[in-house]
């Protein structure tokens, strides 16, 4: 499937979103009540609530954590260049 750079952003940003918060909620559950008689109701409910926010959250962060990483560190064009520089690029 082909899609453009900009669709393929939205797709990694919810994909990560629904993988992250599925385990952080389970963890949480778990770390906080245990595995209790309607566990798997509550895990659903807080999940649903964990991935709405992480979309959004993800959403909003998201431009902002590049423009700062980018004032931070510099992204080679070539692997190469990165084993013969002992600086980096």
């Amino acid at each position: 499937m082909n899609v453009s750079p900009r669709t393929y952003g939205y797709l990694l940003r919810i994909s990560i979103s629904f993988f992250m918060s599925l385990l952080m909620s389970f963890a949480m559950l778990v770390l906080n009540l245990g595995f209790v008689e309607n566990f798997m109701a509550l895990w659903f409910k807080s999940f649903s609530v964990a991935f709405a926010l992480a979309v959004v959250i993800s959403s909003l962060v998201f431009p902002f954590v590049t423009v700062l990483l980018s004032k931070v560190v510099r992204v080679c064009d070539e692997p190469a260049k990165l084993r013969e520089a002992p600086e980096g690029c």
